[in-house]
């Protein structure tokens, strides 16, 4: 199992270390589901279109959410490895509070400042988690540390979507109710966070008796950690590739139901109900992982992203929502947990929350471009049109990452 700075104040009679990795699983999910309880991902789109916002200008909202969060990755990364993870999530729950409340006064200089600090809050929490729930792994299955972490990483993933269905369903309701609650539900929500996270001891990526390095120095590392592995190169980059197409159809979708003329309601139950299958997916990824090699669980889960894309760019509504509610959640589902597995097993310890932060900053610049082009695409053509450049994105994409992995192997074997 790596080292990292924990607690381990309490010892076995052999003297050995014995931490206590049940309390801090235990508030880990209690900080996951807090923080993924989103009472507004259903909504926000609407609520600014409701408020004379068109979709290219919440396309370049979103896009000054992803430069905020692109700037801020790494800084981030190398703040969580070096001063302390905890810390770094404990930012995360701050910053995305004050971006929610933000959204009670919809006007264009708030909302800015409202992503801003959103994207701020993501980087903060990018590799952060994905690191400390590695370090629980270790301390409960040390000799299968991979293995643990699949299981670990996957119910993570399925208490994050039980606090999202819930969120998302309520909403809607919310909403009706007064529009400016969910926003308010949202920012208490993730003050809450903060309160399990006391629970977890800090951790580093460094030890304390070793010599904290130069931030630069520090990256530099993790840069030279990442080229080394093409096939750690290739998981960051298509990770970044499938997710950023993800979410940006998901958010779009919102739309897209409301102008069939679905209420806030609907929507939400519509957007709950995807969310459902995305945690059947995720329930059984671990079992995928166990039966699937890396080498071909990435590209055919990749395929059935594209294969989604392509039943919703046709006119057909059942073979629409077949697209969005089966084949898209079940790759995103499957590829999240399988990614960040794959990527921690060849993390050097040391560089681990920056290396993870290099995958949400690639995720971050491909939404940089991705997203607005979405929201500019669709003022001109049909959704199904947009839907297709998005498949043909991907699908080249994918062929060139792929591509230039095979070939950077074959020139590292051929020296």
């Amino acid at each position: 199992m790596n080292n990292t700075l924990l607690d381990t104040s309490l010892t076995t009679s052999a003297n050995r270390p014995v931490a206590p990795w049940r309390r801090w699983l235990r508030a880990f999910y209690a900080f996951d589901i807090a923080t993924n309880t989103l009472f507004t991902s259903a909504i926000w789109v609407i609520y600014l279109a409701s408020h004379g916002f068109s979709p290219l200008m919440i396309g370049l909202f979103e896009t000054i959410f992803h430069i905020a969060k692109f700037v801020a990755e790494v800084p981030t990364g190398i703040f969580a490895d070096l001063v302390g993870r905890r810390k770094s999530l404990i930012l995360c729950c701050i910053t995305n509070a004050i971006s929610s409340f933000l959204f009670l006064v919809p006007s264009v200089p708030l909302i800015t400042l409202s992503f801003v600090l959103s994207g701020f809050s993501y980087a903060f929490r990018g590799g952060s988690q994905e690191a400390i729930l590695w370090t629980i792994a270790g301390h409960a299955e040390p000799t299968n540390q991979a293995g643990r972490y699949s299981k670990l990483v996957s119910r993570m993933f399925l208490l994050g979507l039980v606090g999202e269905i819930v969120g998302t369903a309520s909403g809607g309701f919310l909403g009706n109710i007064l529009v400016i609650l969910p926003f308010l539900c949202a920012g208490i929500a993730t003050l809450l966070g903060i309160i399990p996270l006391l629970f977890i001891p800090e951790q580093r990526g460094i030890a304390e008796h070793e010599e904290r390095p130069h931030p630069l120095v520090h990256f530099g590392r993790g840069l030279r950690a990442v080229w080394q592995k093409p096939t750690l190169l290739n998981w960051l980059l298509i990770d970044a590739l499938a997710e950023s197409c993800w979410q940006t159809i998901y958010f779009y979708y919102q739309l897209y139901l409301h102008g069939l003329g679905l209420s806030l309601s609907l929507i939400g139950l519509t957007i709950a109900l995807s969310t459902l299958t995305n945690f059947l997916f995720t329930a059984i990824a671990p079992y995928i992982m166990r039966v699937l090699p890396s080498r071909w669980l990435v590209p055919t889960f990749v395929l059935v992203e594209i294969a989604g894309l392509f039943c919703m760019s046709l006119p057909w509504p059942a073979v629409d929502l077949f697209g969005y509610l089966i084949l898209f959640q079940a790759s995103v589902a499957v590829l999240a947990p399988a990614t960040s597995t794959y990527i921690n097993e060849h993390c050097p310890e040391a560089q681990r929350a920056t290396i993870f932060s290099l995958q949400t900053g690639l995720f971050s610049a491909a939404m940089i471009v991705l997203f607005p082009l979405f929201g500019l695409g669709i003022m001109q053509v049909a959704y199904s049109t947009v839907y297709l450049w998005t498949l043909l994105a991907l699908a080249l994409g994918s062929i060139v990452v792929f591509g230039g992995t095979l070939l950077l192997t074959h020139l590292r074997k051929a020296k």
